[in-house]
């Protein structure tokens, strides 16, 4: 068997399940996931608390992983069967299709020309900007609703301009949506970050 070098796990997922732990429980915690993933087995006893997220967590991660692995495998059984030509043809469209999506073009340039006049916000993010990041991050938000409330207030929150710094927006929408205290979050994510840069270390090394 292939020796595993990295394993599936959303930063919302972790974040949400050590909300409340100590800086010393999330380093245990950290390196724990990162033996049984890598070595099959952890190194040291784990105290109770940290135990019972590490089981959580370690399912989560598993269940990511096997999810992860279908996904690949059905990419490589397309690429075996001429996946290219299989996805030209999933695009060609029917007869007919074509004259349809010609004239949906120009109702939509006309729909287009009647609303030059509405302003653009500067690093404003779209739906699909917003859906990217919170599937590569983990955050279980809606996009479009995201996207919606914060366009009607012109990406406005207070005197503050918030489309430049959109992603802070997403945490920030998480963390109201779960209960969890922003600058909370943030602290455990720089603590992870260094963690998990020393684990890396400690890897290469």
């Amino acid at each position: 068997m292939d020796k595993k070098t990295s394993f599936v796990l959303y930063p919302a997922d972790f974040l949400a399940a050590v909300h409340n732990f100590r800086k010393n429980q999330i380093a245990d915690l950290i390196i724990a996931l990162c033996e049984i993933n890598f070595y099959g087995d952890v190194s040291f006893k784990l105290s109770e608390p940290v135990k019972k997220r590490f089981e959580a967590i370690q399912d989560t991660v598993e269940k990511n992983n096997a999810k992860y692995k279908e996904i690949c495998e059905k990419r490589q059984a397309i690429g075996s069967k001429g996946g290219s030509k299989s996805l030209a043809k999933a695009l060609t469209p029917p007869p007919g299709e074509s004259e349809k999506e010609n004239e949906s073009d120009n109702e939509y340039k006309n729909k287009e020309a009647l609303s030059v006049d509405k302003q653009v916000y500067v690093g404003a993010p779209s739906v699909e900007d917003v859906a990217a990041y919170c599937q590569e991050s983990g955050y279980t938000i809606d996009p479009a609703a995201f996207v919606r409330w914060n366009e009607e207030r012109g990406w406005m929150n207070g005197k503050k301009y918030i489309a430049v710094d959109w992603r802070k927006a997403v945490r920030k929408w998480f963390c109201k949506e779960n209960g969890l205290s922003y600058s909370e979050m943030e602290t455990l994510t720089d603590v992870c970050s260094d963690v998990l840069g020393k684990v890396k270390a400690v890897q290469n090394g």
